[in-house]
């Protein structure tokens, strides 16, 4: 079996269609007009595959291809398609895609599954318009709610439910449908790497072991306000310096650390009241801890809140720090990753096993059945970016590899 790279490139290109920021990168947030019409896209793709097409409350998209065996427990494939603002065209997609043109291979060799593979669209995988992410995958977890989604607000002010239904979905129906009632027997997911390590060793397939999850903390540092030149610097209580050192030891502990793949982040940083000639009374930022081990991660938490502590004593200044989430990380079932390593040794394809910084759908989804990644080189390991970059040869490696997954999953 070889993947036709044509199918996958011209159905990327048409995706990029669905675009609110044309030239500027790929902008495609959950819940507007260019995302229902990308699922729109999605639906038709789906029919001319002649897979039955379902959409939940939240916006979930389901492909089934139905099994000889359609009692059994379905076997899952897919990711997202919205998008970051001013993105990249692969993050995401080019998991739908493979997915789709995986089983388009699969039907095309003659082969019937035993089990129904269903391609999956998850709604909302990126956090940007309502500061939640995961939407769809949380959805279906459990871990989201009708009351959620009518308290997340976009900075327009316009709340998640009301967008939903926008959008011309039935949130109201969401508890019918949502947590998900059914059995699925495993999830395979094709994502890009987000990374450059694939890149680095010359490799088109990554096998993914565990995928990293987020602690996300919102902190707000209160000082004194005061006049740039009337206050000495033996009287400051100035809330930015103190955030900057917080930041500063944040980097240090992590890079102190010795997990086997750790991040911390400040990604968000706000001054009250935010002119050049005033010393900031008010320092609103970001903290993004992650890690491939939970007790790794809840340790650089700990020690960084102490040390925030100290900070703030010492310099005389307030400190509040509100926990946003903090997921579990997750060891991918050694069961699929086995067949992924078969998949792609069978078919002469090299790959390195690699840990997945960035968390995805399938990370939330684990909490209901095993689940494997297959990662895709990116250029430059740049993601989140209009300069996101792939080669169709890599996704076209990818998709073999996650045909043959598949195919023997559903036995």
């Amino acid at each position: 079996m070889s993947t036709d790279t044509k199918y996958l490139s011209d159905w990327l290109k048409g995706m990029d269609a669905f675009n609110a920021t044309p030239g500027e990168g790929i902008t495609r947030e959950v819940y507007t007009a260019e995302f229902a019409r990308a699922e729109d896209y999605v639906k038709k793709s789906m029919t001319d595959l002649g897979l039955e097409v379902s959409a939940d409350a939240v916006g979930n998209i389901f492909g089934r291809w139905r099994g000889t065996e359609p009692e059994l427990p379905e076997m899952w494939t897919g990711s997202h398609i919205d998008s970051v603002p001013h993105g990249g065209s692969y993050d995401g997609a080019a998991g739908v895609a493979a997915g789709l043109a995986a089983v388009r291979l699969l039907m095309d060799s003659g082969y019937r599954p035993r089990r129904t593979i269903s391609v999956n669209v998850y709604a909302g995988e990126e956090m940007s318009r309502f500061g939640k992410c995961c939407i769809g995958s949380r959805a279906l977890a459990g871990a989201l709610t009708a009351k959620d989604m009518r308290e997340s607000v976009s900075a327009s002010g316009e709340t998640m439910y009301d967008a939903a239904r926008a959008a011309g979905l039935h949130p109201g129906r969401f508890a019918d449908a949502l947590p998900l009632k059914q059995s699925v027997s495993a999830h395979v997911e094709l994502h890009i790497e987000q990374n450059d390590l694939l890149e680095q060793q010359g490799l088109p397939v990554g096998v993914v072991t565990g995928i990293c999850a987020p602690a996300n903390l919102r902190c707000r540092v209160t000082g004194e306000q005061a006049h740039a030149g009337g206050r000495s610097m033996a009287r400051r209580r100035d809330a930015f310096m103190a955030a900057a050192e917080m930041a500063l030891v944040l980097e240090s502990l992590a890079r102190a650390s010795k997990s086997a793949y750790i991040t911390a982040t400040v990604g968000d940083v706000r001054l009250s009241p935010g002119a050049a000639n005033v010393v900031p009374g008010a320092a609103d930022f970001s903290v993004d801890i992650r890690s491939v081990s939970a007790s790794d991660k809840s340790a650089l938490v700990a020690s960084w809140r102490e040390k925030a502590q100290e900070i703030a004593k010492r310099r005389g200044v307030g400190l509040a720090i509100e926990t946003l989430n903090d997921d579990e990380p997750y060891v991918c079932d050694a069961h699929i990753n086995e067949i992924l390593r078969e998949a792609a040794t069978g078919l002469h394809i090299p790959f390195a096993e690699v840990v997945s910084g960035p968390y995805h759908d399938s990370l939330i989804l684990s909490r209901l059945m095993p689940v494997g990644m297959i990662f895709i080189p990116c250029a430059g390991g740049v993601s989140h970016s209009r300069e996101e970059n792939i080669k169709m040869d890599d996704l076209a490696k990818g998709t073999e590899v996650l045909a043959a997954a598949l195919k023997k999953l559903a036995e």
